[in-house]
């Protein structure tokens, strides 16, 4: 019992990472329960994942587990950045590719703006494609996407 609920508290805390809430992380717990401290959490992780499981409310936005969607894209990057991440470094140093392209629209890159990514992508491998995972090249990323005055209108990296 002990594991299930330590693992309940983990997977709420790296699942759900926007709102008000605990370290429980988002769902029918934490509008019960909101980010009160201590023990509380345990309880609040449990309701979370029994009665209305804490990945269903994550996926429909329901329960406190989004802010404005920001949440829900940031975590399909990490998903796709990370089951992808060896394709991607390749693709980025190329400049090109179906994954780029797949993590362009992810950062809200439409059009023409997919070629600008990549090539802003390329053109920073030094920074983006030599990192160690994907968490370090998608903080990577997010700077060329914030630095780049033509990505700040046409992407996003929020």
């Amino acid at each position: 019992m002990r594991k299930f609920l330590a693992v309940a508290i983990l997977a709420g805390s790296t699942l759900a990472m926007a709102g008000k809430y605990g370290s429980a992380g988002c769902g029918i717990g934490a509008l019960a329960f909101g980010d009160q401290k201590g023990p509380i959490q345990i309880v609040a992780a449990t309701v979370n994942n029994i009665l209305i499981p804490q990945t269903s409310a994550i996926t429909s936005g329901t329960s406190n587990c989004t802010e404005d969607g920001v949440t829900m894209v940031n975590r399909e990057r990490e998903i796709f950045a990370e089951a992808n991440f060896n394709s991607l470094k390749e693709e980025m140093s190329q400049g090109a590719g179906e994954n780029v392209a797949v993590l362009a629209s992810l950062y809200g890159c439409q059009g023409s703006s997919v070629n600008t990514f990549s090539s802003a992508i390329q053109s920073h491998y030094t920074d983006v494609g030599h990192t160690a995972t994907s968490a370090q090249m998608l903080e990577a990323i997010d700077g060329v996407v914030r630095s780049d005055a033509s990505l700040t209108t046409t992407c996003s990296a929020e």
